[in-house]
């Protein structure tokens, strides 16, 4: 089980990695005119919006017992989890920092890759408990 762990740890890493330096690009090579970066800003949304329902839809099925492997669920409860945990990490900076306004954290689909990545935690420990 700890292998399975480490796999998806190191794929989400690699591909939340990807994610940042494709971002980075994107931003960089924009022309600097007025609103040059809202598609970054809107890229960064759209991302949390996709990794808020894959997380939706990954903790439906493990709930449902849809899957047989315990060992693919925990592979991508782990995932869509870094994913989330990542988004929402990336949004605390980014009101740190004052690039996004503290008001704009008060929409609930930015909360949700947070509410989401702690139910993510801990059903994959329940998971995993129960395999040990």
């Amino acid at each position: 089980m700890k292998n399975i762990i480490y796999k998806s740890l190191l794929l989400s890493l690699l591909i939340t990695n990807i994610w940042s330096v494709v971002m980075f690009f994107i931003y960089y090579f924009d022309n600097p005119v007025l609103f040059s970066g809202f598609k970054t800003l809107f890229i960064y949304i759209w991302s949390c919006w996709i990794s808020s329902g894959l997380g939706i839809l990954i903790l439906l099925f493990s709930f449902l017992k849809i899957w047989k492997s315990n060992q693919s669920k925990v592979f991508l409860l782990i995932l869509i989890g870094w994913f989330n945990i990542f988004f929402s990490i990336l949004l605390v900076v980014t009101v740190c920092f004052e690039i996004i306004r503290h008001e704009a954290i008060t929409g609930f689909y930015l909360f949700t890759n947070f509410i989401i990545s702690i139910v993510i935690f801990f059903r994959a420990r329940r998971i995993i408990s129960r395999t040990i």
